[in-house]
Formats: structure tokens, sequence, C-alpha cells
């Protein structure tokens, strides 16, 4: 790449761009038998791609091999729905007789790039390369950081391959496989209070092109709207519409908003009105640095919109989350400590930790830790790391589970002196009575007082399961789970939840549900030990014994050591008799004993 001086030439320029490399699977051998039908099958191809899939997701065809394609798309979702369409389109024009089946392997990463109006450089190029060779027929696969641009079950179904090894890259790399999504999933809904240090988000009432006084009214409903359901979301602070309203009729200048509201990030938009039919299009843009992070264009009736019905709020939802996340977690991931703001620190934080990466999971200590020290008095961060601890132990991990143990206690503790009430940090004391102390009595009382504090509070209703399930109480337990479910936001965690609702099918004896969960939950996050744990008892009982051996062989991948005595000697229900069975289980799977 030419460079002057450091400075790169004026014919180039840095950009941030999804990269998408697809490849012909075994293009040497087709191309040899059946020369010329996989050469026409291609040309056609490239001009199906290039007239009907890339401008549809805003995509450039960069260069078209004889065997391959480098595209690139502004964002890693529209990269990824785009895959999805090749894959889709060359599965269903395979041609005539003679014409062998073509399936196509891609890898997407995004990353800044150095570009050009006829290529893209850079080593993101090369990681997007080594992706696509990773993944099988008809496969996607994408980098971590595509991934965190997603939102698992909206904008596809994704699979964690875990930290893989590609040539010439040093360390190893996240990989994830995506599919279709399924249904679109239920939005984020009410997270846990007493949040003192939150994200500053501010809802300007929509624009509307319309003189009638009841469509006019579309802007405030709509800014309403996604008002109540932001302020139910953790970590979130949302300006009041009281102040909000001053800037209705206004431009929107996120400089201007961020001076007069404080606020870090600022959703606006407009609605056009034609007929019975609207087209709302909405931003989200971050105030201080008047950039805009996500924007989309939605289609209602106006009927709908005017009584609340319809999914457009929804929709907008989804967008809106997905980068608010992508974006603080960027923030907690690339800046130095100093420079994060409080609420910054926290997001971060509980998204690497709950990637079970191990460098993530010891940067979100990291994180915590400076947390703790810069707000002495604050009652989350301290909760976080009491949780902290407990992963730590439970993924077999910590070089001496006594003093993580003690540490937990210690900094949850510190966290109900500070605030008796406080429901995650109730939830976690729990956690660490039933998991470390195998005091359940304690953690009954525990989750009972976290879900009185705060009946929205998802991890009190999750733990509760667990317990159920030690006590062989499974209908309780599923119940307990389901509820956390319905409660679980679309973040890091859907993981965990799965697992524990895994636990609970399987103290009801529905071995198939624990199956289930316990695949979803894998396909999600594949270094959480205790999800194969579950997994393998459930295939067992279910009669799967060559996938309880495989999941086993899975889970000594990620603690070498254990063994069925540390299974027993960790597990709370210990005591009971279902443990017994589980160890029998674990056992029959290949679990050491």
């Amino acid at each position: 790449m030419a460079r002057d001086g450091g400075t790169l030439s004026p014919k180039l320029a840095r950009a941030h761009r999804a990269i998408a490399i697809v490849d012909i699977v075994e293009s040497v051998r087709l191309i040899h038998e059946f020369e010329d039908e996989v050469i026409d099958r291609w040309r056609r191809f490239v001009d199906e791609v290039r007239a009907g899939v890339l401008p549809a997701w805003g995509g450039r065809l960069v260069k078209s091999l004889g065997d391959g394609m480098l595209l690139e798309f502004d964002t890693a979702p529209a990269a990824v729905n785009a895959s999805l369409e090749l894959h889709r389109r060359m599965a269903s024009g395979a041609g005539g007789r003679a014409a062998p089946e073509i399936l196509l392997r891609i890898g997407i990463h995004d990353t800044e790039v150095v570009v050009d109006e006829l290529d893209v450089y850079g080593s993101g190029v090369n990681l997007a390369a080594r992706l696509s060779a990773l993944a099988g027929p008809g496969e996607t696969v994408v980098s971590q950081a595509a991934r965190e641009a997603l939102v698992a079950g909206f904008d596809a179904d994704i699979e964690d391959l875990g930290e893989v090894h590609l040539k010439h890259f040093e360390e190893p790399q996240r990989a994830f496989r995506v599919g279709p999504a399924g249904s679109q999933p239920v939005m984020w809904p009410a997270g846990s209070a007493g949040q003192s240090d939150r994200v500053s988000v501010a809802v300007v009432p929509f624009r509307v092109n319309a003189a009638e006084d009841q469509a006019r009214l579309l802007g405030e409903v709509l800014a309403d709207d996604l008002i109540a359901q932001l302020s139910k979301l953790p970590q979130l602070s949302v300006v009041s519409r009281l102040s909000t309203t001053a800037f209705r009729e206004r431009e929107v200048v996120p400089g201007a908003l961020y001076g007069a509201l404080q606020c870090r990030y600022a959703v606006h938009g407009s609605c056009a009105i034609v007929g019975d039919k609207v087209r709302v299009r909405a931003q989200l843009v971050e105030c201080d640095a008047s950039r805009v992070l996500w924007a989309d264009a939605l289609d209602s009736s106006l009927a709908a919109l005017l009584v609340g019905e319809g999914t457009i709020v929804g929709d907008l939802m989804a967008g809106i989350c997905r980068a608010l996340v992508a974006s603080e977690v960027r923030r907690a991931s690339t800046l130095p400590l100093p420079s994060l703001e409080s609420n910054t620190i926290l997001m971060g934080a509980i998204a690497m930790m709950h990637r079970l990466a191990r460098k993530d999971f010891e940067r979100s200590r990291q994180l915590l830790d400076h947390l703790v020290e810069r707000h002495p008095r604050a009652t989350a961060p301290r909760a976080w790391l009491g949780k902290w601890h407990v992963m730590r132990v439970a993924q077999g991990w910590s070089p001496d589970p006594a003093a993580d143990a003690a540490r937990a206690h210690q900094v949850v503790g510190r966290a109900l002196d500070l605030d008796p009430g406080h429901a995650l940090a109730l939830a976690i004391d729990g956690l660490i009575c039933a998991y470390i102390n195998k005091d359940l009595a304690t953690a009954t009382e525990r989750y009972a007082a976290a879900v009185a504090s705060n009946p929205s509070e998802g991890l009190a209703w999750l733990f509760q399961s667990a317990l159920h399930s030690y006590a062989e109480h499974g209908a309780q337990a599923v119940e307990c789970a389901m509820r956390a479910q319905r409660l679980s936001p679309l973040d890091p965690m859907k993981y965990y939840y799965d697992n524990f609702t895994s636990t609970a099918m399987l103290s009801a004896g529905d071995f198939e549900g624990a199956i289930e969960y316990g695949q979803a939950s894998l396909r999600a996050n594949r270094t959480h030990g205790p999800t194969l744990r579950i997994l393998a008892i459930a295939q067992v009982m279910a009669g799967r014994l060559a996938d309880a051996r495989s999941s086993i062989e899975g889970m000594l991948r990620i603690e070498p050591g254990f063994s069925i005595a540390r299974f027993l000697e960790r597990y709370p229900g210990a005591g009971a008799p279902h443990a017994r069975r589980y160890a029998e289980a674990l056992r029959t799977a290949g679990l050491p004993q």
C-alpha cells in the first residue's frame, strides 16, 4: 500500500467496513471435472450478486475471481444478510442436468481497512479470508468483531465455535457460525433498579409531514412508546419527554443535545404519511461525537401506529439496543481505563465477563476493580464482581477457589452494606450462599428478598430455579426458569439463562427439553463448562450416549482436571438422591472418577 512519510497516498482512504470473502467449495475439483458448466454458472451468479444482492444490502463487489469474490459492506448485519442470500441463490440455481451442485463458504470480519476504487487492503481482509476457509459447505463464519454487531435470533442464529487457530495469526481468534434467524425474539424487558451510573439516552419526538392534528400526534406517540421501553432497560437513564419536547420541531444537532441534555445518545427521526401508510425513519446518534451509529426505515399503517399495534416499536428497539450495546462494549474494550466513563466500564465488564474467553474474562475483572475503586459507594459493580469470582470457580479457572469464595463474600457483603435492598446484590449473594457455601436455606431467603425488592430481577428468578432443581422440585424449577427467560434481555448472558433452564428441565425429567436448551446455550457460547456437564447428563438419560461422550470431551478441553469427585464437591445439590444419578450419568459419558 502506498505511503508517503507514514501518510496514505491521496488515492487511498481508511474506512470501517464489513469484509466478506466468498469461495466456491472444492473449486479446483469442480472446474477440473465440469469446467464449462462451473464457469457458466459462476458468471451468471456474479451477475445476480451485482444486480440483485449488493444493491439491497448496500454492498460493493471489490473483485471477482474465477472461484470467489471479495465484497464490502457498511455494516456487519448487512454483510451477514447478504451472505445468507448468496447461499440461498446459489442453492436454488443449480442449472441443467449436467451442472454440478455448487456450494459456497463465506468469512466475514468487521474492521478498519484501506480502500481505493479498485481494492481493499489490510490485515482484516486476511482474517476474513481465513474465516472463510474455516466455514463448511454452505456456511458463513464471522469474527468476534462482526458478531458483536449482531443480535442473536434477530439478525441471525449464531453458534459460538470457540477460539480457533488460524494460519498466520499468532493468537487464537474467536469465531462464530451464523445462519438464518428464526422468529423475532422478545425485546429487552425490565431489568434491575438502583443503578447510579447509567448510559444516558434522549428520545426526541419524531417530525411528521402532515397538517392534521391526529397525524401530527404520531411523532409524540412513537417517542412515548420508545421512552417507555427504553426506561425498562438496565444501565440506561432516559431523559424525560418534558425535556426533549423543546427539540420537537427543530433540526436535531447532536452536539446541541449533548450540551443541553447531557445525554450520550439520542434517538430521532421522521414520519412520512401517504394515505393510510407511514414510513418511519429513525437514527441513533452518539451526541458527543456527532456520529450516526444506526439508522433504519420501516413501514406501517397509520391506524396501527396510533393505537400502539404492529411491530415498529419492537423493530426500532432491536436496532437501538444492538447499536447501544455494541458502542458501549467497543468503548470498554479499546479505551484506557482512566478515560472511561463509569457506565461504559460496567456495561463492557458485564459483556466481556460472559464471553468466557480468558483474556476478556480477566479484562472484565480489571474493569470492575477499577469501578469499585472509582465509586466506593456504588453497589452494582460490587455485585457483578462477586459474580465474577463465582464464575471463575464454576468454570474451573480459579487457582485458589477458597480465596475466590472469600473475595466474593467480601465484595457482595459490602454492596449490601451500602444498599441492603439492592435486588441484584441480593440475588448474587444468594448464588454465593448456594454455590460456594452449599447453604441453601440462606440462599432461599436472599432470592425471596431480591424478588420482593424488584420482581423484574431476572437473575433472582434464574437462581431460584437452580435452588428448586437442587431440592428436586422440578416443576417449580421450570416455572422459575421460564419466568427468568421472559425477563432476560438480548445480551451476552442469554446462554447463561439457557443453561439454567436446561438444568431445570433435567430436574423435571424433561430430558429432550434439557437437551434443547443446553444446545441453544452451547450454540451461543461454547466455552461454558456447566452447560456441557448438564447437557451430557441429559443426553445419557435420553439414551444419546455418543452425544454425551462428545459433550464430556468438550468439557474436559475447557477444564482438563474435572472429575466426578469434583462435580460432587461443587454441586450444591450433592446431598439429594438425584446427585448420584447425575454422577453415574457423567461416569457413563466418560468423565473420570
